[in-house]
């Protein structure tokens, strides 16, 4: 009794598993264009104008920093100012 107890059970294991396998994961949704090919070919077109299509496939494009970078000692001074719930590595 206890053999076919096993069996049945594994057969069905089996059956479950297989069912849940055929299911895509994550489930597939159908991509929908929102622009027509000739607005992407202007944007092409107008990246490669401005040059931000200059930049290697396998480089991250290179931007240029704003303003002043601030000192560590312009760091700590604004912990020091911040408010007392800031962590600030005391």
């Amino acid at each position: 009794m206890n053999m076919k107890q096993l069996i049945a059970g594994v057969a069905i294991l089996a059956a479950a598993g297989s069912a849940l396998a055929d299911a895509p994961y994550p489930p597939e949704t159908p991509f929908v264009s929102t622009k027509s090919r000739a607005d992407v070919q202007a944007e092409l077109v107008q990246a490669q104008k401005d040059g931000s299509l200059a930049v290697a496939r396998n480089q991250y494009p290179v931007v240029a920093a704003v303003g002043q970078p601030e000192t560590r000692a312009d760091v700590v001074s604004q912990l020091n100012k911040a408010e007392p719930s800031v962590y600030n590595g005391n």
